[in-house]
């Protein structure tokens, strides 16, 4: 990166990524100490939610949109499957899927967070009203997601709508949905939108973050660059890593911190010899069984849609596989698409507490390379079994008498020929892990004012959607560096 062309900012707290958990940072920060904060973002900022420059794209909830996509690519089941990741303020919550679930309370209580009694529900319910999300009613639901519950309900897996409660147990109902009135309400509009003229926030846009500076055990400056390759040296007294599972750990290892042998292989600085970053790679593989619209199907969802909206996915169900932790360990997620031209409805079944890994690896010093990502799908045999399971499940409620008259022959694999397919659900975690990585309080060992405070964190991803375990985990930390880095002792910690 040329220094030529370098303005130099500063900050009191640095916060790099605006996805999920970047914004909730920020208003935390905002709310609650007397400090300026910088927000990085790599991609472009449309500014609040009602300024009309939005994409109509990132705004219609009944899409997954890729306009704004990082472009990241690697080894799946049997090909090169894509990541997809958001490259615009908002993050992944301005392109992703809208249905929200908490998971199971065990996943967050083995973080070895202290969390007070209560606490983890309160947070869940702050969070769904922040971000707008409501549970579809019974006759809200489409002809192809009411038929769905019908065929779980044949097929064994009782009703339950208690997709939001972290005790909740195996069952389907419909999932809450943060898409008021169809629009995809990502964090930025939930978190940022009411502080976007604070005296003391600045958003950099547009500037992706090569580098962390590192002196002396410390970080003094982080090092971003806009598409036209201006530099700009932004620095801090405390930075905030929030980039996601892929571009934290990029960050990290492009400012020497990793595991020493593979950073001088590149020719890059050790400052932290730290190999945990990268490490303990996963996602939640899927299995998917893709089947034309009969006519029935087609008439009856065109009517839905003529009177009200029809958005393509509305519930979800949690199953047992018999290889997996209780009380679940499969998500079956039914959803109807016509990108091939004509509706389509997809029932997919994914691993949502996959035990395989892998590790994401730099293969350049360059921001411009994306790193070499391996999930290690069904690496480990339990999630092959589990998964096999599930895709028993699939084919189970398909000839279900609720469904199988709404539903065509099996679209083959266009590779494989086969009636399913396999590929993941956007879920990737655990590149710079709570304990091997961070502190409980996220922040990065051997390293003095650097945290990271997204769903890299997590050692094991949660069992649900990630939108709101990443926020939720975002809530707490923000209040954990409020109270450590701001801490006079007449300021009430939020929680």
């Amino acid at each position: 990166m040329s220094s030529a062309t370098t303005r130099v900012l500063r900050a009191d707290v640095v916060v790099i990524g605006a996805g999920a958990a970047g914004p909730v940072v920020v208003r935390k920060l905002l709310d609650h100490t007397d400090a300026d904060v910088l927000l990085i973002e790599a991609g472009a900022d449309y500014g609040r939610h009602d300024t009309g420059s939005w994409p109509a794209d990132l705004l219609d909830a009944d899409t997954l949109p890729d306009s704004h996509d990082w472009g990241y690519r690697g080894p799946g089941h049997g090909g090169t499957w894509a990541f997809g990741r958001a490259r615009v303020v908002g993050g992944c919550t301005a392109h992703n899927g809208c249905s929200q679930t908490a998971g199971v309370r065990a996943d967050y209580e083995a973080l070895g967070i202290d969390w007070a009694p209560g606490e983890l529900d309160a947070r869940v319910a702050a969070l769904l009203r922040e971000g707008r999300a409501e549970q579809p009613a019974e006759d809200e639901l489409t002809p192809f997601q009411g038929a769905m519950l019908d065929a779980f309900a044949e097929t064994g897996i009782a009703r339950t709508d208690d997709l939001a409660d972290l005790d909740g147990v195996a069952g389907c109902g419909p999932a809450p949905m943060n898409s008021p009135d169809g629009v995809r309400w990502n964090s930025a509009f939930g978190y940022l939108d009411d502080v976007r003229d604070h005296p003391r926030l600045r958003i950099l846009a547009g500037a992706e973050v090569d580098r962390l500076v590192v002196e002396h055990g410390s970080v003094v400056a982080a090092l971003a660059r806009d598409d036209a390759g201006a530099v700009t040296e932004v620095r801090g007294d405390r930075f905030v890593l929030c980039a996601g599972a892929y571009g934290s750990p990029e960050i990290l290892l492009r400012s020497g911190i990793g595991p020493a042998d593979e950073l001088r292989a590149l020719g890059i600085e050790v400052a932290v010899d730290l190999p945990g970053v990268g490490a303990n790679l996963h996602d939640h593989v899927t299995v998917e069984v893709r089947f034309a619209a009969t006519e029935t199907l087609v008439a009856a969802t065109a009517a839905f849609g003529a009177v009200r909206r029809a958005p393509d996915e509305q519930v979800i169900a949690k199953a047992r596989s018999g290889h997996g932790p209780a009380p679940y360990d499969l998500h079956l997620f039914p959803f109807t698409d016509l990108a091939s031209g004509r509706l389509e409805a997809v029932i997919p079944a994914g691993v949502v507490a996959p035990r395989s890994r892998g590790r994401l690896r730099l293969v350049s010093a360059d921001p411009a390379a994306r790193a070499e990502l391996d999930h290690g799908y069904l690496r480990d045999p339990a999630d092959a079994a589990a998964l096999r399971a599930g895709l028993d499940l699939v084919r189970g409620a398909a000839a279900t008498t609720a469904l199988a008259p709404l539903l065509g022959a099996a679209v083959p694999d266009p590779v494989t020929g086969a009636d399913h397919t396999f590929f993941h659900y956007w879920h990737p975690a655990g590149t710079c892990a709570i304990g091997s990585v961070v502190d409980t309080t996220g922040r990065v060992h051997g390293l003095a004012n650097v945290h990271v405070i997204d769903t890299s964190l997590f050692p094991q991803v949660p069992r649900a959607t990630t939108h709101l375990p990443t926020g939720l985990l975002a809530d707490r930390l923000s209040d954990d560096l409020v109270g450590r880095a701001f801490p006079p002792p007449d300021r009430e910690v939020s929680r």
